[in-house]
């Protein structure tokens, strides 16, 4: 079920950052999955050129060639307000250890904030071809689509500009795949997958929540005692000498997937789907920048070995892993015109229990202090797995079957814990809706529209880590898609008898009723 986030971020996967002097964090969780793979007709049990991505074994079952090309748009609205639950000073003091005077608290900085909200636009779409090249064996099968997609654009001096201010994040896979009858009710099927990806991120850094930058000041020669670090409590935490702004750019990520499947229609109104997606390494190599224009940086500690230029500059590279996914289809054709599915998942979202970041650059050098050029670090983000259910009801209508409807009602569960959720990565247990309608304008050509709707439960976190991530989120997300399908060919090359693993094409199994034609 990869109908959910953003067709939009991942949406692996929008990009936040924490930590070596500072480390990019990665919004990804449900929150930027595009909403939709294919039309809303495409799952597990169907069969059309999607299951490219759904489940290759339904290739197998293609009598002939088939195109789908796809266009479409995603809008919505995420938002965000902060609730501050800890204790912050002034953002103009330098008190850096606890106990802190309570004079230099500072009491507006609790509470409720105002709301931040970024608008969700995307484009969105895909292409997809199935080819049979042996009849009633063999099934070639090409993709092209972004199963991950985020544009997030917030208030720059929002009161969560520490978590995100701007984010950009797409991951785009080409793909190639093979479906094989092995028996004329029985089909496998795998894809291999060049995954593509590129971000960009700003931010706003608090050094006061960075380990190395602790360390550099607690050894000689400096010898400031200070309560800074990842487990810094919020009373040293957020200072406007310490909000050092970041930005991420021309960040591109090359890897590889791949897709497993297996489909079988065992009775004929029974149809059963079941795949494997292994998912893939995300490394993002690109451009940092960091604003350390401040008299602390570049002068203040000179004489004690800390001098930052005005602007740091370098490689960085951000590593975790997109997802694996199990996912299971059960369809059962009710009639020739009606047919109910029910499609299930299970995301391992658990394989995420951190992002490792590595920055390089002589900028960031400090020899004397024990800070090194390059700097790995690893952001805890303890993900859990997300469940995927959806039931969908299809249907033809008219004296010749030409009109398609489709509806689909659906629940994920979140993947992100209260403990590590942040406005970079918007998840909730969240509801969806869809409902879809298709022409079959000739015998070989089908124009198909479809609409979802997809938004989180109303969510307040009182336990975030460190009082981060504390307040309530929405999410509210809705795709349009226009879809065309052209049949072409004969069914590929016979050989043989064309016994289809034992039957004659005749024998072979009907069209579903939401069928490819």
């Amino acid at each position: 079920m990869h109908r959910r986030g953003l067709a939009w971020t991942a949406g692996v996967c929008a990009i936040v950052g924490s930590g070596a002097l500072l480390a990019p964090r990665a919004a990804l969780a449900s929150g930027i999955d595009v909403l939709q793979i294919g039309s809303t007709w495409s799952s597990p049990t169907t069969r059309d050129a999607a299951a490219m991505f759904w489940n290759p074994g339904m290739l197998g079952f293609h009598e002939v060639g088939e195109v789908m090309v796809g266009v479409g748009f995603v809008g919505g609205q995420i938002g965000y307000q902060r609730d501050r639950l800890g204790t912050y000073q002034y953002g103009d003091s330098l008190n850096f250890a606890e106990p802190i005077d309570p004079s230099a608290i500072d009491p507006s900085k609790t509470g409720a904030y105002a709301k931040v909200s970024s608008p969700v636009a995307s484009p969105n779409g895909g292409a997809f071809i199935a080819a049979p090249v042996i009849k009633d064996r063999l099934v070639l099968g090409f993709g092209a689509y972004a199963p991950y997609a985020a544009p997030l654009k917030f208030d720059s001096d929002g009161a969560q500009k520490f978590q995100l201010q701007q984010a950009f994040i797409a991951v785009t896979h080409l793909s190639v795949g093979v479906g094989v009858k092995v028996h004329r009710r029985v089909s496998l099927g795998a894809t291999v997958s060049y995954v593509l990806g590129i971000s960009q991120l700003k931010r706003v850094q608090d050094f006061g929540a960075v380990d190395l930058f602790a360390d550099a000041l607690a050894r000689p020669p400096i010898n400031q005692p200070n309560d800074f670090g990842e487990d810094a409590p919020s009373t040293v935490r957020e200072l406007d000498v310490l909000a050092r702004p970041f930005a991420l750019t021309d960040a591109v990520s090359h890897g590889v997937a791949f897709n497993v499947g297996l489909a079988a229609n065992p009775i004929d109104p029974l149809w059963l789907g079941l795949s494997y997606d292994h998912g893939s390494k995300a490394n993002f190599r690109g451009r940092f920048q960091l604003d350390m224009n401040d008299e602390f940086f570049t002068q203040d500690l000179a004489a004690k070995g800390l001098a930052f230029p005005p602007l740091v500059k370098g490689n960085a590279t951000l590593s975790f892993r997109l997802p694996k996914r199990l996912m299971l289809g059960i369809a059962y054709d009710i009639t020739e015109n009606l047919r109910i599915d029910g499609n299930f998942a299970w995301v391992f979202w658990s394989d995420v229990d951190a992002f490792r970041i590595e920055l390089d650059s002589a900028d960031l050098e400090q020899p004397e202090l024990g800070i090194p050029r390059t700097s790995t670090v690893a952001l805890r983000r303890d993900w859990k797995g997300a469940f995927h259910g959806e039931l969908n009801l299809r249907m033809r209508l008219g004296k010749q079957r030409r009109i398609r409807m489709s509806g689909t009602v659906g629940y994920h569960s979140s993947a992100s814990p209260d403990s590590t959720i942040d406005v970079a990565s918007p998840d909730g247990n969240r509801l969806l809706g869809a409902l879809g309608v298709g022409y079959q304008i000739k015998e070989r050509l089908a124009v198909l529209f479809d609409a979802e709707v997809q938004g989180i439960l109303p969510r307040t976190v009182t336990t975030s880590n460190f009082d981060l991530g504390n307040g309530s989120y929405n999410l509210v997300l809705t795709s349009l898609g226009l879809w065309l399908e052209v049949k072409f060919g004969k069914g590929g090359k016979v050989v043989g008898k064309a016994k289809n693993a034992g039957a004659t094409p005749e024998e072979s199994p009907e069209e579903s009723p939401e069928g490819s034609g």
